[in-house]
């Protein structure tokens, strides 16, 4: 299936970004400034343990940071609720074009999983105690979560600018008890992060995609339905939160999530776009080795931490 991903960082991660935006929306923690390139082919060669991690290890390093944000926040006098992620929708699962027929017949293009990824963020208890708080508590946990300014540490994303943090909060502090080296780590984890996103934009962008997508779209409006490309077709029937409604029934999602993904087969446009996201991961990995081989083995050395730390809760 062209161009399924696991899960990204945890939903703890999230949380903590995005409480820290709604208690400090003029704070930035991004500058203009232009990193240099990095160098081709000079990165380190990674360890005999370091490999990339399946996506449900990945969720196990996530649910130990989580824990351990939990018991710092409770140590500084503060609630933090570990929360399961929220179900991916169809951007996530089917970043280029939905192929799998099945998934369609049963999702369409997921409007059921957008209004449950709706309805649990709007429960979140950790936004939900957030809000809860006066002013003066709340900014005394943005504080203990993210610590009291962007000082300690940094990122130079690749033709994006500098990212930083602070070193201090229990966001930060988890990440320390989990990968010892919170340096190292936080500037892979946030340069990595950044370049995995950028891979389908560039796959967008190629003309053997856009000319595949030429092709869908004539066989999609043979089949009686008129969409220039899949994003068009998906927006139709998946909408953020709080927006209205497409006025389409559930029946007609299906119908049309189901011919796209026959029309991702006979067109070439699944195929074509998985060859290109290979071809542009593995540029983007080799061109960045160093900060890809550090994540890998920083994870690896953190798996059986954080697999003891889950197993005590």
């Amino acid at each position: 299936m062209a161009g399924r991903t696991g899960p990204g960082p945890g939903r703890g991660k999230a949380v903590a970004a995005l409480l820290f935006c709604l208690a400090v929306p003029a704070l930035s923690a991004c500058t203009a400034a232009a990193p240099p390139p990095s160098p081709r082919g000079t990165g380190p060669e990674p360890t005999a343990a370091a490999r990339a991690l399946t996506p449900a290890e990945r969720e196990i390093l996530a649910k130990a940071e989580a824990l351990l944000t939990r018991d710092c926040m409770e140590e500084r006098g503060f609630s933090y609720h570990v929360t399961e992620d929220l179900p991916d929708g169809v951007d996530r699962l089917f970043p280029y074009v939905v192929d799998d027929e099945g998934w369609a017949a049963e999702h369409g293009y997921g409007s059921d999983i957008q209004r449950k990824r709706d309805s649990l963020a709007a429960k979140d208890p950790n936004q939900l105690y957030f809000r809860s708080l006066s002013a003066e508590r709340r900014e005394a946990a943005v504080d203990a979560l993210n610590g009291p300014e962007p000082k300690g540490l940094e990122a130079r994303i690749p033709g994006m600018g500098t990212v930083r943090h602070s070193d201090q909060g229990c966001e930060s502090e988890a990440q320390r008890s989990l990968y010892s080296d919170l340096r190292k780590w936080y500037s892979a984890w946030k340069v990595t992060d950044a370049l995995e996103r950028s891979i389908p934009p560039a796959v967008a962008r190629n003309e053997r995609f856009t000319t595949a997508v030429s092709r869908w779209s004539a066989c999609m409006r043979a089949k009686g339905h008129s969409y220039s490309s899949p994003l068009e077709a998906r927006q139709r029937f998946v909408r953020p939160a709080g927006a209205t409604g497409s006025g389409e029934s559930r029946a007609t999602e299906i119908a049309t999530a189901r011919a796209e993904a026959r029309c991702a087969s006979t067109s070439g446009l699944a195929r074509t776009a998985r060859t290109l996201e290979r071809t542009e991961r593995a540029r983007t990995e080799s061109d960045h080795s160093t900060d890809f081989i550090n994540r890998k083995t920083l994870e690896s050395g953190a798996l059986n931490r954080a697999r003891d730390i889950v197993k005590t809760g």
